[in-house]
């Protein structure tokens, strides 16, 4: 392969924290195992402390992509918009939230913040959000990811259209052997009361790489 191809990749989960995930469909679909961390009877909210100690943690896909040898992409089938979808080194510590250390970079799918070395927790004031509204309650969706290897960005897609670039050159990706990756949550933030349990994000097989529009756009959501 040339460092100018692009191409669809089909891979599998297999590293993440086995006591908060688990695989089905030959390892194409990770599945969040829910623990209820309500204290009191619905809808009184464990602390912070406590609700977010086991989500998003990072999973990572079976196959890494190296420096230079052009662009790769990859859909993933979601049912919730609590989730974080982007890239992790090999040895990202996979008990930590995908882009809050310096080895993973990750969307925030509710917020349509872009993390990386994160160290505290975003302030929810003057958020924009957006990208959630994509994902259908139930039905769920398609995120696509195009990284490229040579310049070192990477663009993000749902159901096929083109949402914008989440990192770009300057990002730091350049120059990493880099792995699909994801940080799920186990129940929707807005309402804790419903879409408990079976929350996954699943590789989707044999996908068309979609087409990037001539005029490039930042993720600002």
């Amino acid at each position: 392969m040339t460092g100018e191809e692009l191409r669809s990749i089909d891979l599998t989960w297999t590293t993440f924290n086995p006591d908060l995930y688990e695989v089905a469909e030959d390892g194409c679909k990770l599945v969040h195992k829910y623990k209820n961390r309500m204290d009191g009877p619905p809808p009184a909210p464990s602390p912070d402390e406590k609700f977010y100690a086991d989500i998003y943690q990072t999973a990572i896909a079976q196959q890494g992509f190296a420096p230079n040898t052009g662009k790769y992409y990859w859909e993933m089938a979601v049912n919730l918009d609590n989730l974080k979808i982007g890239v992790a080194e090999q040895d990202a510590d996979t008990s930590h939230e995908l882009g809050y250390d310096d080895k993973t970079w990750g969307v925030y799918i509710q917020t349509g913040e872009c993390e990386h070395n994160r160290k505290a927790r975003m302030q929810p004031e003057g958020v924009q959000r957006k990208l959630w509204r994509l994902v259908v309650t139930i039905s769920g969706g398609r995120f696509g990811c195009l990284l490229d290897t040579n310049n070192g960005t990477l663009r993000l897609f749902f159901n096929g259209e083109y949402q914008g670039i989440a990192f770009d050159e300057n990002s730091g990706l350049k120059g990493k052997t880099l792995y699909p990756a994801v940080g799920i949550a186990a129940i929707e933030d807005n309402n804790r009361t419903i879409g408990k349990g079976m929350k996954y994000a699943m590789f989707v097989k044999g996908m068309p790489v979609p087409a990037i529009p001539s005029v490039d756009k930042k993720v600002i959501c």
